[in-house]
């Protein structure tokens, strides 16, 4: 009799652990795919803000900018300070940068103009504008935003260094929402 009322106790026992214990692995499971499930959709909903910060900011590089001149406006007797601030608005067709005033077509013409003024020079910088220009004129622009950001910090920026270069289809678009159709059609056949 003892036997038959241990093994009940037992048999209860176990029947009212699993009932309840049961019930919350149960909801347990059920709250864990719930949340995991609302974590998806706040990751989804976030992603989804990114994308269209991202498109805001692309849309904010290409738009069209205050500022634009097609004549350098330099010359041999132009000071350092004046040949930089033209080169700096070369550097904006590029990069990236929170704010940009100010544009000049990054072009084999401007480039080289820019360059004879800099070599007849007896500027202060005058060699690491030349090194900059060099590139320029080989077509090497993997470093333009370091150039941007040269000059930038010489002139002693505060808002609009840049952050980084822009894809060759947001420079196209800046070129297009910028510069008149000869420096489209002159920018467009050098990349």
């Amino acid at each position: 009799m003892k036997l038959v009322l241990i093994v009940t106790g037992i048999i209860l026992a176990v029947l009212i652990g699993v009932k309840y214990g049961g019930f919350d692995l149960i909801n347990n499971g059920a709250e864990s795919v719930s949340v995991k499930k609302q974590e998806k959709v706040e990751s989804q909903a976030a992603q989804d803000t990114a994308h269209n910060k991202k498109k805001d900011v692309d849309k904010q590089q290409t738009a069209k900018i205050g500022g634009v001149q097609y004549d350098i406006g330099i010359d041999d007797n132009s000071s350092q300070d004046a040949v930089i601030e033209v080169m700096h608005k070369m550097t904006h067709q590029k990069v990236k940068a929170k704010e940009k005033w100010g544009a000049i077509p990054m072009i084999p013409d401007t480039i080289n103009q820019v360059y004879d003024i800099v070599e007849n020079s007896k500027f202060e910088q005058k060699d690491d504008l030349l090194a900059i220009l060099d590139k320029w004129k080989k077509g090497i622009f993997s470093d333009v935003n370091e150039d941007h950001n040269y000059f930038w910090t010489y002139q002693g920026g505060t808002i609009g260094k840049s952050y980084g270069i822009m894809s060759k289809s947001e420079e196209e678009t800046f070129i297009k929402n910028n510069f008149n159709e000869d420096i489209v059609r002159e920018a467009s056949s050098q990349q």
